[in-house]
């Protein structure tokens, strides 16, 4: 296990800075009032915040008082109250139309560095800029840009107050988020599970999309796009759900193959362990947690380290290995990573982790708390049972707002909750994974998603810009929203999400690969996983325990053949595949087949094939179209 040396948090500075101060009895009274009511530990955190305003509103007009018969142009303790608020006595003076553009200004650089906190986790560009401000406006007053001295009038004192009032009362009026009661058992949307029928031709054309990306060089990243490495657009992410699709496609479609498949995996996995990757983190690490440490895996990030987990849980990876081209590897297994979040979930205030620097995202845990549960299933471990309770009951608590519906994300430091763009995706998507977690609060909330779709307009309801790029379409929107709707088995939702994915994006055809001229490559990989899935197919794919090898396809050379189904039946192996160029003559590898026995193939060139000692066999298989291959067993 590799050793971590912990350094402080900025939760821990902060708390050393109040220990001590005159504040701290008043905090303290505070705290056990907050506590006392019972409230979520949001509800507190957002109560400590505007206490803290108070008292710098406070102590901003006392060193006004103090300060303002040696220093009578000064605005810096204005300044304090509110961003760019030292900007607004030269409004009455002669200069107003520049101190009212300074101070709109000041306004838009304050929310600039808001947006950079959310974006990047910088939490220390706000109150930076915001101190910045009123020292610049102080500045500015110092070389005789007010109008007036001794005070500057009142009227610019009010706006800290008013703010402050505003922010109180909203607080106040706020409800709680009540405890969510499932009510409808099955909804009467759901479709009937019905088998899975081989791939289509087309299917697997959209297949070679991903399987393109995923089989290259470990080295190269040919085909991914490249925004940033902080946001929705982050290269991880599409290897992340590549290798999710590739596991959707794997087991519903072609559980009896590893062939390709594995490969790819493994490739996906090498990719996410590439510097590259994830050497964003000394950047949030250092500016959002005040910590110097690079490495991804021990403390939040679980956008790095809880997606990688459900990647690993899915796809079959063991051992994760952080590697750069300069640097020794570092390893974590599967199980490490699993022990290391879960040890933060018991230990989380929110009962939720940060996937960034004091950011809570509701749809970041699910996806975590299901790489959770599928490293359950694969080692043996039991760490979902003695977090479900705690974990569910935090995503209502703390995840939703008063009318069930998911937030977005949250300030752990803060614990507001602002609004957020995203649409109907925002509260459809989380249900994909909430199912594999616990299904009666997934079908509450699917029910919510499907009457606003029942009632509302689609192009309205559906955000316009793609969030795995940037771009202006729907495409992630229907995307994301019709394999959740899979998931939840309303075909009638994700039927039409992919026709207007269609209509809107049309697809494209080069060289036997179908893809999308304007939708990302996370769109791509959630289409693929919307139809490759049935209901309660990610469920299943959490909860599944590993098998024993039975008959299985090994190795088929990509992209000589394509597999469209592979799937045991008794002792036997049916499989479908078909030529991904012409003239294919692909030499197919099969395993686990009973030692030195014979088997039919159900081909007249070669109907008969003998396993070895190992339960090895080799078949040559000449394709033109898709052909089926049946291995029988012969008694």
């Amino acid at each position: 296990m590799n050793s971590v040396t912990p350094s402080p948090s900025l939760r821990s500075v902060f708390s050393v800075r109040i220990v001590g101060t005159p504040f701290l009895p008043l905090y303290s009274t505070m705290q056990s009032y907050l506590q006392g009511l019972n409230w979520s530990i949001s509800k507190g955190r957002q109560g400590r915040v505007l206490l803290v305003y108070a008292a710098l509103i406070i102590v901003s007009a006392i060193a006004n008082c103090v300060v303002s018969g040696t220093f009578p142009n000064t605005v810096l303790p204005l300044g304090l109250t509110f961003p760019g608020a030292g900007f607004l006595p030269a409004i009455a003076g002669d200069q107003a139309q520049l101190a009212f553009i300074l101070f709109l200004a000041s306004l838009s650089l304050f929310g600039f560095a808001l947006l950079l906190w959310f974006a990047t986790g910088n939490v220390l560009a706000p109150p930076l800029v915001w101190v910045g401000l009123a020292f610049g406006a102080d500045n500015v007053h110092l070389l005789g840009m007010a109008a007036t001295d001794a005070g500057h009038g009142i009227w610019p004192w009010l706006i800290g107050p008013i703010a402050l009032i505003v922010a109180t009362l909203g607080w106040l009026r706020a409800k709680p988020v009540k405890t969510v009661k499932c009510i409808y058992s099955v909804p009467c949307f759901a479709s009937p599970r019905l088998p899975f029928e081989p791939m289509s031709h087309d299917h697997s054309k959209r297949l070679r999309l991903l399987l393109d990306r995923a089989l290259q060089p470990v080295e190269t990243f040919n085909g991914f796009e490249r925004r940033d490495q902080f946001q929705t657009a982050a290269l991880r992410y599409q290897v992340n759900f590549t290798a999710y699709a590739l596991a959707f496609v794997r087991e519903h479609r072609a559980p009896a193959a590893k062939a390709s498949f594995f490969d790819a995996q493994e490739r996906l996995l090498h990719k996410i362990g590439d510097k590259r990757l994830w050497s964003y983190w000394r950047l949030e690490n250092a500016w959002g947690n005040m910590r110097l440490a690079a490495d991804p895996i021990p403390n939040q990030n679980i956008m790095y380290s809880g997606f990688t987990a459900l990647q690993m849980a899915l796809g079959g990876g063991d051992e994760l290995h952080l590697h750069s081209a300069n640097a020794p590897s570092r390893s974590y297994s599967l199980n490490e990573i699993a022990d290391r979040i879960a040890r933060q979930y018991r230990a989380a205030a929110y009962g939720l982790l940060d996937c960034e620097p004091n950011w809570i995202y509701p749809l970041c845990n699910l996806i975590t708390m299901a790489g959770i549960k599928a490293a359950d299933a694969r080692l043996g471990s039991d760490r979902w049972e003695g977090l479900a309770k705690p974990f569910l009951d935090a995503v209502v608590r703390e995840g939703m707002r008063a009318d069930g519906s998911f937030i977005a994300f949250r300030s752990s430091l803060t614990g507001f909750a602002p609004p957020a763009p995203g649409g109907i995706v925002m509260q459809a998507f989380p249900c994909l994974f909430l199912n594999a977690l616990s299904p009666e609060l997934a079908q509450q909330q699917w029910h919510k998603v499907r009457q606003r779709l029942d009632l509302g307009s689609w192009r309205h309801l559906f955000w316009p810009v793609d969030v795995g790029n940037y771009g202006f379409s729907r495409a992630s929107s229907y995307a994301a929203t019709a394999a959740a709707a899979v998931e939840m088995g309303d075909r009638a939702v994700a039927d039409e999400c992919l026709r207007r994915l269609e209509e809107e994006c049309p697809s494209c055809e080069n060289e036997g690969v179908i893809h999308r001229e304007n939708a990302s490559l996370w769109a791509h990989a959630l289409e693929l996983m919307a139809r490759s899935s049935r209901r309660d197919g990610l469920r299943d794919l959490v909860s599944r325990r590993p098998e024993t090898c039975g008959p299985h396809l090994a190795s088929a050379p990509y992209p000589d053949a394509l597999i469209l189904q592979a799937v045991t039946k008794n002792r036997g192996l049916d499989l479908t595949i078909e030529p991904g160029r012409l003239d294919a003559r692909p030499q197919l590898e099969f395993g686990g087949l009973m030692p030195e026995r014979h088997y039919r193939t159900g081909l007249t060139e070669q109907p008969y094939l003998r396993a070895d000692r190992e339960g090895r066999a080799m078949l040559r298989v000449a394709l033109s179209d898709h052909r089926r291959i049946t291995l029988d067993p012969i008694v």
